[in-house]
């Protein structure tokens, strides 16, 4: 099988690795044994840096020997704007979904409710109905409204 690119499509294809890269393996660079094929697949595209004309986005890391992804130092890459936009957006429906599921939690229990007695439905309407309230909250006021309160100066509730 053989595969042939056009620089501009080399181009974005190392785009995408490196952006999976960030993903799968930001700080490992291969050492993960679960992840390590990830890692060798990037480098066997990227060694076909200089054939492609991409010598001023590939380079070999002289102590290592790795292929690595040049960076300009402004951050100005449309794949850093694209991490960033994928970072910023998991961290808020992270936040959202633990804060929902914390607070359902501890009303039914106030309640007196049995979660496991609900049907899955139920369960995610509620579910679905507190981050609704997150999700507003936070589109409006970001973090400004969130108060950590410590049990050792407030005591427990």
């Amino acid at each position: 099988m053989k595969f042939e690119f056009t620089e501009k499509e080399y181009r974005t294809l190392v785009d995408v690795l490196t952006l999976s890269g960030m993903i799968l393996d930001a700080y490992g660079r291969g050492e993960d044994k679960s992840r390590k094929s990830y890692f060798e697949l990037e480098q066997k595209i990227y060694s076909y840096f200089e054939d492609v004309g991409s010598r001023d986005l590939i380079m070999r890391d002289p102590t290592t020997g790795q292929y690595v992804r040049k960076w300009s130092s402004d951050r100005s890459e449309t794949i850093v704007k694209i991490l960033d936009e994928y970072v910023d957006s998991s961290f808020w429906e992270e936040l959202i979904i633990r804060m929902a599921e914390r607070d359902m939690l501890a009303d039914l229990e106030l309640q007196g409710k049995d979660q496991s007695k609900m049907t899955l439905e139920e369960r995610e309407t509620l579910l679905r109905e507190y981050g609704d309230h997150y999700e507003g909250e936070f589109r409006s006021n970001g973090l400004q409204s969130v108060v950590l309160r410590s049990e050792s100066s407030e005591g427990t509730n």
